[in-house]
């Protein structure tokens, strides 16, 4: 079982945006009402598919016209293609092909289509020749950043389905787990983190099947494995006896005492329980308690006593349960085929979506009693865990961090000459600090998080106290930022509330300005890009490498009269999904300032929610502030927040069979007015999060 088994064309679905960037909104929907035929039923071929009688035939008719000839399109020729991966070029060809068909983003929405059957078909054939080659081919519906391609009508539409699951998978912890468990461990090890997170760009950084250990990663586990093995097995002399360490528990010394020659069965025993009670927080089973110790002699007469007793420290510290957490389900196939996470899977999936710690000892008793065999069960401990202040939960905060990328901020290189007020890690925390409170108040939160006029301003909390006070900052002037006067007065009483034509929710927090901004100057087509994505659900293709993408360098032009030579025909195909909804944000400059004035010239601020495929939404706009409100009552803005939310905690991508789990949480959203916690606990107790099933063939 690997990380990623939903690479099946057939039954994958959720990958990058559905948005296709034409200015028909009747071709867009063709497209997506393709998609939607293509991943949601199964496909009877009557003949063996071959390279002469489906393949050729399809790509003479559909695609030859413009992938021919001297000048083919993208530079993608089909002439002379095969089907043999080792003649040259073959290989590069048919991946291409294949992206373009599992995504339906050709032919062109504009064009003639093939109908579902020879669709799949020929990307069936096209996975088949991929695997009997030994390169299996990886479907891009399932990376981070495709989510937005399965279309959304497909699953916010009318039409009935099925009972949710998700594949069966493994999935290597996240570096923060990794770093508290072994600090619960054996505390006060020098730990280095053996692995990270990706980057993330526009999605969500822990998915599923984007990390393996392998190479580098193993080498500090191990090194990181001797330092606690050393911890757990110190010994220390005391006056000529040995005795145990501070950190050595009394079951490991019964094999390190000089004086106990010949270790007893029992007190092996005993070391091996410990082990596992500690580290993997369960017993061993009899075969692995007969091979463990079996080793652990071994160890101890071939290597000597403290090094065999540090091996076998090791070789539990090593286990894959450390590494890992592993989905597989019972044995119990429900009527639909799928099996039911066991209880002791759910405790770590529970306390691993919510926290970066092992389960506690209330969620590890209820998996052990029996207690988490149903959804009702797993609702008391996601809300218990949602509700108890005293468990921290990274992960709520980490969730709306990695959505809104506003602590990006700090990367944004700035010339302090032209600011020496700016602190962006005083804004980034002000951002924080909004957050948490619109989460903890948990009415409508999602309108709150755009409409807000409300901020934190240098605001922090002492440690000892837990009272507010000032946060401090290299730059005495952060409150600038906010359009504050210079003799403003910080005051505890916070969230302040901020001029209603200034500020409207993050999008206009300076922390989020400043992260889609670049060195010198704004960055509207960042922030269009962001608006298209995360709150549209839509995308634009990346930037074609024949494209130099640079705006004139001319000082006395705007922004918005730079960018003007994006809407050339060829550039505007992409640019009219960013720019309409990207160059309302003018009213702020690159330091998340509020103004009139650029270049001595008044401010433009208009632009257009435009493509969004919601009746009623789109239309023009004046600025930023009008835009995010209209947004923020939009319906499928919200579903489109419930997508992402979804995204986060489940590891992966939506797919096809997850339109139940989508309907249901959107709708507890609502019904609870707008509860983050709500849609939180209906993820968390989803059928997609319950239960397992193999994707067929896979």
């Amino acid at each position: 079982m690997t990380g990623s088994p939903y690479n099946s064309v057939a039954n994958a679905a959720g990958g990058k945006p559905a948005f296709v960037s034409t200015p028909s909104i009747s071709a867009s929907k063709l497209a997506c009402s393709l998609l939607v035929v293509l991943w949601s039923t199964p496909v009877v071929a009557a003949d063996p598919i071959s390279f002469d009688s489906t393949v050729k035939p399809f790509l003479n008719q559909y695609c030859a016209e413009c992938h021919s000839g001297a000048s083919p399109e993208g530079d993608i020729s089909l002439k002379s293609l095969t089907g043999n991966l080792s003649r040259e070029g073959e290989l590069q060809r048919w991946e291409k092909i294949y992206h373009q068909l599992t995504l339906a983003t050709m032919p062109p929405p504009a064009e003639a289509q093939p109908n579902r059957n020879t669709r799949v078909m020929v990307v069936r054939w096209l996975e088949q020749l991929f695997a009997n080659a030994g390169m299996p081919i990886e479907n891009k519906l399932s990376r981070p950043g495709y989510g937005n391609y399965l279309p959304h009508a497909s699953l916010f539409g009318d039409a009935p389905v099925q009972p949710s699951f998700s594949p069966p998978r493994l999935w290597r912890i996240r570096p923060a787990v990794y770093a508290n468990r072994l600090q619960q461990v054996a505390k006060g090890g020098n730990y280095v983190k053996p692995f990270t997170l990706k980057s993330g760009g526009h999605t969500f950084r822990d998915y599923d099947n984007q990390y393996v250990i392998a190479g580098a990663d193993l080498a500090q586990l191990m090194a990181n494995t001797k330092v606690a093995a050393d911890l757990l097995t110190q010994t220390i002399d005391d006056k000529g006896q040995r005795k145990r360490g501070p950190r050595t528990p009394e079951q490991l010394f019964q094999l390190l005492d000089p004086d106990n020659a010949s270790p007893s069965d029992e007190q092996f025993t005993t070391a091996v329980d410990w082990l596992y009670h500690h580290v993997l927080l369960r017993d061993p089973t009899d075969e692995e308690a007969q091979r463990t110790i079996a080793f652990a002699r071994q160890s101890m007469s071939a290597d000597g006593r403290e090094l065999g007793v540090r091996n076998l420290v090791s070789a539990v510290l090593l286990h894959p349960e450390c590494l890992y957490r592993s989905e597989q389900g019972t044995s119990q196939v429900d009527e639909l085929g799928r099996v039911m996470l066991l209880p002791r899977e759910l405790a770590f999936a529970i306390a691993y979506s919510l926290t970066d710690r092992r389960p506690d000892e209330t969620l590890l008793q209820a998996a052990d009693e029996g207690h988490l065999t149903d959804r009702k069960q797993v609702q008391t401990q996601v809300e218990r865990i949602l509700t108890d202040d005293t468990i921290d939960k990274p992960r709520i905060l980490g969730f709306f961090r990695e959505y809104f990328e506003y602590g990006g901020a700090v990367d944004v290189f700035k010339d302090l000459a032209l600011n020496r007020n700016h602190a962006p890690e005083i804004l980034v925390s002000d951002t924080d600090h909004l957050i948490m409170h619109i989460y903890r108040q948990d009415k409508d939160v999602l309108r709150e998080l755009l409409t807000t006029n409300k901020s934190f301003v240098q605001f922090g909390m002492d440690s000892k106290t837990k009272q507010p006070v000032k946060a401090s900052a290299k730059n005495l002037g952060a409150h600038f930022a906010y359009n504050l006067p210079p003799d403003w007065k910080w005051i505890p009483d916070q969230p302040i509330a901020l001029p209603n034509a200034q500020r409207a929710g993050i999008l206009t927090q300076p922390a989020w300005l400043v992260a889609k901004s670049g060195n010198f100057d704004n960055d509207a087509i960042r922030r269009g890009l962001w608006v298209r994505a995360k709150l549209l659900g839509g995308s634009v293709p990346d930037v074609p490498i024949t494209v130099d993408a640079q705006l004139p360098n001319d000082e006395t032009l705007t922004l918005r009269e730079k960018m003007a030579v994006t809407e050339e025909a060829y550039c505007w195909k992409c640019h009219q999904n960013t720019n309409p909804v990207g160059l309302p944000f003018e009213m702020f400059d690159h330091f998340g300032r509020w103004r009139t004035q650029e270049l001595g010239k008044p401010v433009v601020t208009t632009g257009a929610i435009n493509n969004s495929h919601a009746e009623g939404l789109d239309g023009n706009v004046p600025d930023a502030i009008a835009m995010v409100r209209k947004l923020a009552d939009s319906p499928r803005v919200r579903q489109v927040f419930v997508r992402h939310a979804f995204r986060y905690y489940m590891g992966r991508n939506e797919t096809i069979h997850d339109a139940a789990t989508l309907r249901r949480a959107d709708q507890d959203y609502v019904n609870s007015g707008g509860s983050m916690k709500a849609l939180i606990a209906s993820l968390l107790t989803s059928d997609s999060f319950l239960y397992r099933k193999p994707i067929q063939g896979k």
